[in-house]
């Protein structure tokens, strides 16, 4: 994963799977000391690791940033942390709060996505733990994407418009019926979320190897239910495809030689002004860039492929222009995109 400080400064923070989060400062030759270090803290199996950060929509005033990382028992942590005072470029480990940790049994299914929204809260993605079932249970926080105010309380407090709040239901749920929403991201025009769900494995029959892209629009009240595991929506029966309560994804692809998609950014970017609104997004066995185009009655284009690189793609970025990156975790490489036509 890649993340730019909200500071001005130009900085790139690069996270390792293995639990240390590097910078690119564009003032400095280099910088050796690592600005964060959970090396001894983070378990590594199959899907595990760090896997996502945060910055504190406030970081110039309180200096927070927040990391998802799974730890050795396991279990699902999201931390907040403080830049040192006197030494900015790393952050204080005495200064670790845990704000949520989830016990899970499995190496897979993590998630690990968090993102404030444009609100200022705190959205984070739990995969469902390959237990399927917990997906539509709203009584349990896995298969869902959460929605946290950390700012008010510690540590958080549940936001009184989340959707469930009051019921016997897990107030922390913005949406649910997900398998493994491994990113998403907010159109910074628009307010629009937008999920990739990864659906690796054949589950419900062929109906599984299709990959997901989910739509949020800032418009749409939260609650949504995305279908999993019970509707997944690529199906010979067209009226069990779109269930009254189900929100249907807003394109899938199949697992011709394609494994496993990789959510990315709408496009807000000027150097690239032919994808002016074109949500892009990936598939992490192909190195394949893929791309939703907007069309005049509000839908949005089929899938169109943009290319392929021999590349291992598991996270897209945006910097602060609105331009926007892939990370090759196969070769350790950032790349920005800088040449794009659209089919």
């Amino acid at each position: 994963y890649v993340a730019w400080a909200p500071d001005g400064s130009g900085r790139v923070f690069v996270l390792e799977r293995g639990g240390v989060v590097r910078v690119v400062d564009p003032t400095e030759t280099s910088r050796p000391t690592p600005f964060l270090d959970l090396s001894a803290e983070v378990s590594l199996g199959n899907e595990e690791g760090l896997l996502g950060l945060a910055f504190d929509p406030h970081f110039v005033d309180n200096r927070r940033v927040y990391v998802d990382y799974t730890a050795r028992d396991r279990s699902i942590n999201v931390v907040q942390y403080t830049s040192d005072q006197e030494n900015p470029g790393v952050l204080d480990p005495t200064s670790a709060r845990t704000v949520l940790n989830i016990p899970k049994r499995s190496q897979y299914h993590q998630a690990g996505m968090l993102e404030f929204g444009p609100d200022g809260y705190l959205y984070i993605a739990v995969g469902d733990d390959e237990q399927s079932n917990r997906s539509q249970d709203v009584g349990t926080l896995t298969g869902k994407i959460l929605r946290l105010d950390v700012e008010s309380a510690q540590p958080y407090a549940v936001p009184p418009s989340n959707p469930f709040v009051g019921t016997d239901a897990r107030g922390e749920i913005w949406d649910y019926g997900l398998r493994n929403p491994w990113r998403f991201s907010f159109d910074r025009l628009t307010g629009d979320m937008w999920i990739g769900d990864v659906h690796h494995v054949d589950e419900g029959g062929a109906n599984g190897n299709w990959e997901s892209v989910e739509r949020h629009a800032a418009s749409t009240p939260p609650g949504l239910n995305f279908g999993f595991p019970a509707h997944l929506f690529h199906c010979s029966d067209v009226a069990n495809c779109q269930p009254e309560g189900v929100t249907p994804p807003v394109t899938q692809y199949d697992h011709n030689m394609n494994c496993s998609i990789t959510g990315g950014y709408v496009y807000r970017g000027t150097a690239l002004p032919s994808l002016a609104g074109t949500y892009l997004f990936g598939d992490l066995c192909t190195g394949g860039v893929f791309a939703l185009r907007p069309m005049p009655d509000g839908s949005w284009s089929p899938r169109l492929e943009l290319g392929y690189q021999s590349i291992k793609i598991s996270s897209f970025g945006e910097d602060p222009a609105g331009e926007v990156y892939v990370v090759d975790i196969q070769g350790g490489t950032v790349y920005r995109i800088t040449d794009v036509s659209l089919p």
